[in-house]
């Protein structure tokens, strides 16, 4: 397994709100997109990464065949995330009403494994093929849902950066969980919407299909950031692979 990982500033903003770690030996990444009033987001993303790292490290030094499954401490590294956000956003003024959102996956015994909230994303890419294994926690994907907005409609949405779930925003919050098998040579990808905002999955298979060949993570993942530059770079752009 090989695991790379970029975080780029992008061309417009001041201050990188993003944040991203992983451990290739026990197959883990995290990522998360900061928000909150002047350099919270910072601190926010940090501290959930932070939090996620340090659970799954301990998960890790445990022994595997207790009564907790991979995916259920995930969820639980998501959970201690929250506190840990919540608890540093009631303890300073600067920080009050900060939050991230926040995804990490797992690879593990020819299995993957997404945890998320908000509207970073987890994909698989396989044979050309690419699967969003995440469904964006978010005001434009609930209209999407609902039949109101297309697609293609919802990318252009002046709201389409409002979430309906954040860590850190309230004391109680739900991740979502998904397993898929892998396979050799999969790349999973993590990513904040500084990339989706300005590629569509189209695009970012098709960076992944001119680099199969390549088999090299880190080539991927700087290929998918300079797209979203190319197409504008307006946000922070982050994104993590991961080969089985």
């Amino acid at each position: 397994m090989r695991i790379a990982a970029r975080s780029d500033l992008g061309k417009v903003r001041d201050n990188n709100e993003d944040c991203v770690a992983y451990d290739a030996r026990l197959g883990v990444a995290v990522l998360a997109d900061g928000m909150g009033g002047l350099r919270a987001g910072e601190v926010a993303s940090a501290t959930a990464v932070e939090a996620v790292m340090e659970h799954l490290v301990e998960y890790a030094g445990c022994d595997e065949s207790g009564v907790k499954s991979l995916s259920d401490t995930l969820r639980d590294a998501l959970e201690l995330a929250n506190r840990r956000v919540r608890a540093a956003a009631d303890a300073r003024r600067e920080y009050a009403g900060m939050g991230t959102t926040l995804v990490a996956g797992a690879l593990r015994n020819n299995r993957f494994v997404a945890a998320h909230i908000g509207d970073s994303r987890a994909y698989r890419f396989r044979a050309g093929e690419l699967a969003r294994l995440t469904e964006d926690h978010s005001l434009v994907q609930q209209l999407v849902e609902q039949g109101i907005l297309s697609p293609a409609e919802a990318r252009r949405s002046p709201n389409r950066n409002i979430v309906t779930r954040a860590v850190g925003l309230e004391d109680d919050v739900e991740a979502d969980v998904s397993e898929v098998d892998a396979q050799a040579g999969d790349l999973f990808l993590l990513c904040s919407d500084g990339l989706t905002d300005m590629i569509d999955d189209s695009a970012i298979a098709r960076c992944c299909s001119e680099l199969q060949g390549e088999a090299e993570p880190h080539r991927v993942v700087d290929a998918l950031i300079e797209a979203a530059l190319a197409g504008g770079g307006f946000d922070n752009v982050s994104v993590v692979a991961l080969q089985a």
